[in-house]
């Protein structure tokens, strides 16, 4: 969900009157940002009743302690680093002993926005490639790539999600690319 500096500023804002008590900015927040959640959360944990529980206990928890919520400039970010930690905090209660990813059976299968039909085979030879390419890469990776590109983060706010520098995050995207750039050519 890309989003320019205008929305921005408008859900910062919705944020401030939800945290003063404005039902209504609470419910246009849940509405418009649930999809988004759903979808990264469905990134994370292939148990979708659980990102739905999740979803639901992010939302009420916000609700109860909104006098306490610090302000953010970035809405979906806070959104997002909050839903994750809720999911994974719950994964890790019920699989103690397993890797983070490997509990949450994450996958993070990344689809194309648009897939056009074409009647050019090397269009569909370059998809089915950039589609290959994206499998064989770390989960941790997939993750990376799909807040950079099916976000509006930016890669300081992707570092903190991730647990690394911005400066890492920058080269890893950038190294993916040029990966992917190198498959395309082939």
């Amino acid at each position: 969900m890309l989003m320019g500096d205008k929305n921005i500023t408008y859900w910062s804002e919705q944020w401030l009157s939800f945290k003063h008590g404005d039902f209504i900015a609470f419910n246009r927040i849940y509405d418009y940002f649930f999809d988004c959640l759903y979808h990264y959360g469905c990134k994370l944990t292939c148990q979708t009743d659980l990102v739905e529980d999740c979803i639901q206990e992010l939302f009420l928890t916000l609700y109860t302690r909104r006098d306490n919520l610090s302000e953010t400039d970035n809405v979906e970010f806070y959104l997002l680093k909050a839903l994750k930690l809720t999911i994974y905090g719950k994964l890790r209660k019920e699989s103690r002993f397993l890797d983070i990813y490997e509990a949450a059976g994450l996958c993070f299968e990344l689809e194309f926005a648009v897939e056009l039909e074409s009647a050019e085979d090397k269009f569909d030879d370059h998809i089915e490639s950039i589609k290959k390419y994206l499998k064989t890469l770390k989960p941790e990776s997939r993750e990376l790539v799909y807040l950079k590109f099916y976000t509006n983060l930016n890669y300081k706010e992707i570092g903190e999600m991730l647990g690394i520098q911005p400066s890492s995050v920058k080269k890893q995207v950038y190294r993916i690319m040029l990966k992917m750039r190198n498959v395309l050519v082939k």
